[in-house]
């Protein structure tokens, strides 16, 4: 019996003897407990460690929506002005083509009767005597035999003209266009009067017409002397036979 007690020890070491050289040695209590506190203490740091990670990455947000921690100082709208009114465009006169415009050149014949009507202003004003001899300008639709003028050279092919009334006035003699200074009028007609010769600036129709050395500028009703250049082109509009004698 106490030989099968002994064998049966002898195995039990023989297996715990395996069963220590496949699974090392246990070392001692000491360095067991030694073993213990280096995993507690790795575990701590460990957690401190991801805790410092949390809180930076906390601090990046923070940091990057803050900016520097300062309030951002305001920026200044520059002052609103107002914008300036646009000036209104001037109005744009469609020319006027009239069929019954003298053709050619547009220089009228001495026994043509003719309007001098300003086609590239508006309303299309002409050229007109009032009852008292004076110059002015009228509508078509307001147009009597006061507007009709015949263009009369001085002799035979020359370049300077009078502006006769195209029917006879009252006595039977007709008018010729003067200016008297600043005043334009309908006077009998004097070869040697200088401030009744007439001039047409231009190589073709319409014409600025030149009355004593000042250009006609037909504006509404008005008609008024202005330096050559400034006048108001004017095109002469057929309209009958003048009065007799034209010479």
């Amino acid at each position: 019996m106490a030989e099968r007690d002994e064998s049966g020890l002898d195995r039990h070491l023989a297996v715990l003897g395996e069963h220590g050289a496949r699974i090392g040695r246990l070392g001692t209590p000491e360095q067991a407990r030694r073993r213990g506190e280096r995993r507690r203490r790795n575990g701590r740091l460990a957690a401190a460690a991801s805790g410092l990670a949390v809180v930076a990455v906390f601090a990046g947000v923070y940091a990057t929506q803050s900016g520097s921690g300062t309030e951002p100082e305001p920026v200044a709208s520059a002052p609103v002005s107002a914008s300036p009114t646009p000036s209104p465009s001037p109005s744009v006169v469609v020319p006027k083509i009239d069929p019954s415009a003298v053709p050619g050149a547009g220089v009228p014949t001495q026994d043509q009767a003719v309007w001098l009507q300003a086609t590239t202003t508006g309303g299309y004003p002409l050229l007109t005597a009032l009852p008292d001899g004076t110059l002015a300008a009228t509508g078509e639709g307001a147009a009597t035999d006061r507007a009709l003028f015949a263009l009369v050279p001085l002799s035979p092919g020359a370049k300077q003209y009078h502006l006769k009334t195209g029917k006879a006035w009252a006595g039977g003699e007709q008018g010729c266009a003067v200016r008297d200074g600043d005043r334009l009028a309908i006077v009998a007609c004097d070869a040697a009067d200088e401030q009744q010769r007439v001039v047409l600036n231009g190589r073709t129709t319409p014409y600025e017409v030149v009355l004593g050395g000042r250009a006609l500028k037909l504006t509404g009703s008005s008609v008024t002397a202005v330096a050559a250049g400034q006048g108001t082109p004017l095109t002469f509009i057929m309209r009958g036979q003048a009065d007799g004698p034209v010479g």
